[in-house]
């Protein structure tokens, strides 16, 4: 699958999704007739907006629709802006019931404003139902196509729906080549983080401890949350075993070794008392005082991964604070502040002894 994503990307060739028409297929004409019939821009503000949707830049455009929305509806200028405050119950209570209006331009602009904020706070799953309809019948009134495509890719991945994620963020690097750079970079090291994934190794767990960090910050301890960190505790658990045996077969290997190394220390310790017999007697012998020093030697500290038979109370949290990179520590930091603040309002998430792990960051707005 990796690979026939990578192909794909390289011949650019069509997904076969409508998805992603350019925005230069925006209606123009008929969001302008939209305006004039309104009665609420007069001949100037018509004027300039047929100007500026005649230009072609697309962030002109999708500012254009959105000054000509708020100028047509007087409370929609107010939702924008509780989007751009990033206040998601405000955004809720003044765009949730635009995005089912009978205009569809009006619809279409209320569900992107409303999906970036949910998006800002990690609420994938909401956010992913209003991208799906702005990726879909929403599409031709839609002025946000290429933000739209990216977010979606973001929201796929948060909801463990690498494939789609992936599919989405190709999508989006191949039909937005004018997206800003900083998008494309994003989405590039997306798609090859999400294809470098391998089931049950540690950048699968990582990736469900966020999952399961984001919704129980969210009071979503639901089966579905609990049933993944099910899975992070079976996984993390078999790569300890399977470093614990690796970490056998190293310790008899050094057995053997020192074995062999006690070997010679007592051959040398006899030739060494030899030698002094020899000294002592009036042989050749660099120990003048004819008195052999015993030494011992440090075969180094347990490794945490040995550490962990003494701690069983949280074998996995111990194992990824003590061996593995700063990230991981961080999200299992995060998980449990979820878990417990969770437990002190009331919620149903497992307690920190026994179930492990999940950082979600803000998205950008262009």
């Amino acid at each position: 699958m990796n690979r026939w994503f990578s192909l794909v990307l390289a011949c650019g060739l069509w997904f076969g999704s409508a998805s992603l028409a350019p925005a230069a297929d925006f209606p123009t004409a008929r969001f302008v007739e939209l305006a004039r019939g309104s009665g609420k821009l007069d001949s100037a503000q018509l004027s300039a907006l047929e100007q500026e949707l005649a230009g072609g830049d697309p962030a002109a455009i999708e500012a254009a629709v959105t000054s000509a929305l708020g100028r047509i509806y007087p409370d929609y200028e107010a939702a924008v802006r509780a989007s751009d405050d990033d206040n998601l119950e405000e955004a809720r209570r003044l765009l949730g019931g635009l995005i089912a209006a009978e205009d569809r331009f009006l619809a279409a602009d209320a569900s992107f404003y409303l999906s970036r904020t949910c998006m800002n706070h990690e609420r994938f799953e909401e956010a992913k139902s209003l991208l799906d309809s702005l990726n879909g019948p929403l599409l031709e009134y839609s002025t946000h196509r290429s933000i739209t495509q990216y977010y979606q890719g973001l929201a796929q991945a948060g909801l463990l729906q690498n494939e789609e994620a992936v599919k989405s963020f190709m999508e989006f690097l191949q039909f937005n080549p004018d997206a800003p750079e900083r998008l494309r970079v994003s989405a590039w090291r997306q798609v090859q983080q999400l294809q470098a994934i391998k089931q049950g190794q540690m950048d699968d767990i990582y990736q469900r401890m966020d999952f399961s960090r984001r919704r129980l910050e969210i009071t979503e301890p639901g089966d579905r949350t609990q049933e993944e960190q099910d899975k992070i505790v079976k996984m993390l658990k078999k790569l300890i075993s399977e470093q614990e045996k690796k970490e056998a077969s190293s310790s008899k290997s050094k057995s053997k070794s020192e074995s062999e190394s006690q070997q010679q220390q007592q051959q040398q310790a006899q030739n060494q008392s030899k030698d002094q017999s020899e000294s002592q007697s009036g042989g050749n012998s660099n120990n003048p005082n004819g008195k052999f020093v015993d030494k011992s030697y440090d075969t180094g500290n347990a490794s945490p991964w040995s550490r962990l038979r003494d701690r069983s109370r949280d074998p996995a949290n111990t194992a990824i604070k003590d061996k593995l990179p700063a990230r991981y520590r961080e999200i299992v930091e995060r998980y449990y502040d979820a878990v417990n603040g969770n437990e002190s309002a009331g919620g149903n998430a497992p307690s920190p002894g026994g179930t492990p792990p999940g950082g979600g960051s803000r998205v950008p707005n262009r």
